[in-house]
């Protein structure tokens, strides 16, 4: 009989039967924050995410986004089929289906056949696909902000909990940063006030994707794959990230697309403060804060 791993019976008792011994996915971080298994079901092929709740404890991103956002992660795995749900309906990315979860502990999805994604290799069909689902999530805005399905905080209270934020991720902080910077960036964070807010995925990468070739059409079709960080955030912090990840030819690229439906804003008052925000929850895994600044 074959087992789930890392799962309790109980835990297991509702899931698909397993016809051969998952498999591990080798993890491309060493932070990540869930191991990843290949499982042959009697109901077709399976990915299964467990929860390593020791790596979040100290995971700079999760202690940002729980501050932040309140996202109460790993405990808000137990309702991340509405977030399938919510993409499926509101994003133009494909993502894999849903088929269990447990809050803290794991989530079940259907495989999804492809290729992943590497990002010294990004092709311009990409970009055009990312751009079209970021503009339609875009499309829909919220006076408040904080949980993607239920927003709790009020536009005031943003430039506030930045600031609270910023100063409890300094602290954690190792080298410190220099004083000087973190004094300019909080001043400045008390300012940034928002008042449009959009779903925004906070540890947008591209190694959060896979692509698979559709064969009638001969495209390579972007598939989401990891849905855990959605939270509803300022537009100006989602076009910030956009910035890091993107190079300078993709950035162009994404603006053609974005920009036939929406206004690429002004956003340099908030810009130190969301560099700052992303450099401490070590989003793309940058050790150089001078370097990062100087990156937009």
């Amino acid at each position: 009989m074959f087992t789930y791993p890392l799962l309790t019976a109980s835990e297991q008792a509702s899931l698909p039967k397993l016809i051969a011994h998952p498999s591990a996915i080798p993890n491309k971080f060493e932070d990540s924050t869930h191991q990843l298994f290949y499982c042959q079901t009697a109901d077709g092929e399976m990915v299964l995410k467990v929860c390593n709740r020791a790596t979040v404890a100290k995971s700079h991103f999760w202690l940002g986004a729980n501050h932040l956002f309140t996202a109460d992660f790993p405990n808000s795995l137990g309702n991340i089929h509405l977030t399938h749900h919510f993409l499926q309906k509101n994003g133009a990315l494909s993502v894999p289906e849903f088929v269990a979860a447990s809050a803290n502990r794991f989530v079940l999805t259907r495989f999804v056949e492809g290729t992943d994604v590497d990002a010294r290799q990004i092709k311009d069909e990409w970009v055009i696909q990312l751009a079209k689902h970021i503009a339609q999530l875009h499309q829909l805005t919220y006076t408040s902000w904080g949980t993607l399905h239920a927003p709790q905080f009020s536009a005031n209270a943003w430039a506030s909990r930045l600031h609270d934020t910023l100063v409890c991720l300094a602290e954690q902080q190792q080298p410190r940063i220099a004083e000087a910077l973190l004094a300019e960036v909080l001043a400045q964070a008390t300012q940034c006030h928002a008042t449009e807010f959009v779903p925004m995925m906070l540890d947008l990468r591209w190694d959060q994707f896979r692509y698979s070739q559709l064969s009638d059409a001969g495209t390579n079709e972007l598939v989401l794959i990891d849905l855990d960080a959605f939270v509803i955030a300022p537009r100006a912090l989602d076009l910030v990230l956009l910035e890091y990840i993107l190079t300078p030819a993709q950035l162009a690229l994404f603006k053609e697309h974005y920009t036939q439906t929406h206004a690429w804003i002004e956003h340099s008052a908030h810009t130190p403060a969301y560099q700052l925000l992303l450099f401490l929850m070590n989003i793309l895994g940058e050790t150089d804060l001078v370097r990062w600044m100087q990156r937009i």
